[in-house]
């Protein structure tokens, strides 16, 4: 197996004090009761360093969910959410989310009910709960989450989030974006390429604009292995390394960091320059994963961590 990519610094305290253990590979530390500003250290940015969770309110008893995937629009959109309690991550396999449209507050509708299942991270000791939904319009939405705690009962906790008209980053079905990324044969060094402190040189071969103009699957990676921000990110580059090693034939993987500069901003992002491909695909946040298909065809995409299962379903499809 290839070298794994821990990440070599973090910027700022995750949501409820979880750093970003994914990243780094160590463990997460304990949760605290107070959200600290997941931007705090990033000035003058664009879009992705600058996103803010969607948090749910805390409920009667401590517990609340927070958004992971909030670029969503009429159709079917993966939707993640981590569910914290007073003592640290639910990990609860499955539960129970009812979707409504509506403003806060205002009388429930009949809404739609999903199981939620638990995707457990290889590193640390955290997850995201994921379903596929349907959102039928725009506008105002809520998630009521049901979750099965010890003794028999029940915790309710309640997400309230906006659909828009459109997504900003491209959706399933969209034709990639075939940005010309940089590769091996176009820098001096791995330090120009990631923010990572090891590197798998089969995902940066070729420009991500050359993969979807092969054949076979493409999956890309934007992520900056060094600085996951924010509790929904994880050890995405490791995961795509992984793929890579079990797929090498079938299908192609890329990672673009999100910075175009890595080599300058370790431990410091005051200097950074965010990458062209992720300006190039309007990518809100900092962590996404597409999967690419004929005549450059997006036919999956995942914000937020995804895990090596939910990928590789994704390429089975393809592959089958």
């Amino acid at each position: 197996m290839r070298p794994s990519l821990p990440g070599l610094a973090l910027v700022a305290a995750g949501v409820l004090g979880l750093l970003a253990a994914a990243c780094s590979g160590g463990d997460a530390v304990a949760v605290e009761s107070e959200i600290e500003d997941e931007s705090a250290a990033v000035s003058e940015l664009p879009r992705p360093d600058e996103h803010q969770l969607i948090k749910g309110p805390v409920n009667a008893n401590g517990y609340r969910a927070i958004l992971g995937t909030d670029d969503l629009s009429p159709g079917r959109h993966r939707v993640g959410f981590i569910l914290i309690s007073p003592l640290g991550v639910v990990k609860e396999p499955t539960v129970s989310a009812t979707l409504r449209a509506g403003e806060p507050g205002s009388a429930p509708d009949a809404g739609e009910a999903f199981e939620a299942n638990y995707q457990p991270w290889p590193i640390g000791s955290r997850g995201l709960h994921t379903a596929y939904m349907e959102f039928a319009v725009a506008g105002p939405h809520r998630l009521d989450i049901v979750i099965r705690v010890d003794g028999g009962g029940t915790e309710t906790v309640t997400l309230s989030f906006e659909v828009a008209e459109a997504t900003s980053a491209p959706t399933v079905g969209s034709k990639a974006i075939r940005s010309v990324t940089k590769t091996l044969a176009d820098v001096a060094g791995p330090t120009e390429l990631t923010t990572g402190s090891f590197y798998d040189e089969d995902l940066y071969r070729v420009t991500l604009a050359d993969a979807i103009d092969g054949d076979g699957p493409v999956v890309v990676v934007f992520a900056s292995p060094a600085f996951c921000i924010n509790a929904v990110c994880g050890s995405q580059v490791d995961v795509l390394s992984e793929l890579q090693e079990a797929y090498a034939g079938r299908a192609s993987f890329v990672h673009v960091d999100l910075y175009e500069n890595p080599e300058q901003i370790q431990g410091d992002l005051s200097n950074a320059t965010i990458a062209t491909a992720v300006r190039e695909w309007n990518l809100p946040s900092n962590e996404w994963i597409f999967v690419i298909y004929s005549e450059g065809v997006i036919t999956a995409r995942f914000e937020a961590f995804a895990t090596f299962t939910e990928i590789e379903q994704e390429l089975a499809k393809l592959l089958s």
